[in-house]
Formats: C-alpha cells, sequence, structure tokens
C-alpha cells in the first residue's frame, strides 16, 4: 500500500561572498526520502551546469537542498 506521505524537493542558491541565499525553489514531490535526497543530488549537478562555472567561481556560489515530508503531491 502507498503511503499518503510524500517529500518536497525544495532547493536553493547560495553565495559565500555576501553570505545570501536566493529565496527556496519548490522542484518536486517524491514518493521516498531516498528518491527525494538522490533528485536533489542530480539537480544540484543540473543546476550547476545550467548556472555555469564562470558565474559559480565569480560569485562563489552554492546550492543547498532538503527534503520536507508532505502530505501533498
Amino acid at each position: 500500500k502507498r503511503s499518503m506521505v510524500n517529500f518536497l524537493l525544495v532547493m536553493k542558491v547560495c553565495s559565500v561572498l555576501d553570505g545570501t541565499c536566493l529565496p527556496e525553489n519548490e522542484v518536486g514531490y517524491h514518493d521516498t526520502w531516498f528518491e527525494c535526497a538522490r533528485a536533489g543530488t542530480v539537480e544540484t549537478l543540473v543546476l550547476m551546469d545550467a548556472i555555469g562555472k564562470d558565474l559559480i567561481n565569480n560569485n562563489k556560489l552554492y546550492i543547498t537542498y532538503g527534503c520536507r515530508a508532505s502530505k501533498e503531491a
């Protein structure tokens, strides 16, 4: 039987230079914690590639992600 609880993946881009972060971005829902955490790892790489090496290096950007239990889907 499928659980009613899903996990929402949220990500944000932060800068070491000024210690700020952009608002969290809701990326999607996943059926298990494993799937959410794995998607966070993969989506971090995708987002880094989309932002680009120069912008990341120049602004000392990093990406954080987390998974939150949710009853929505």
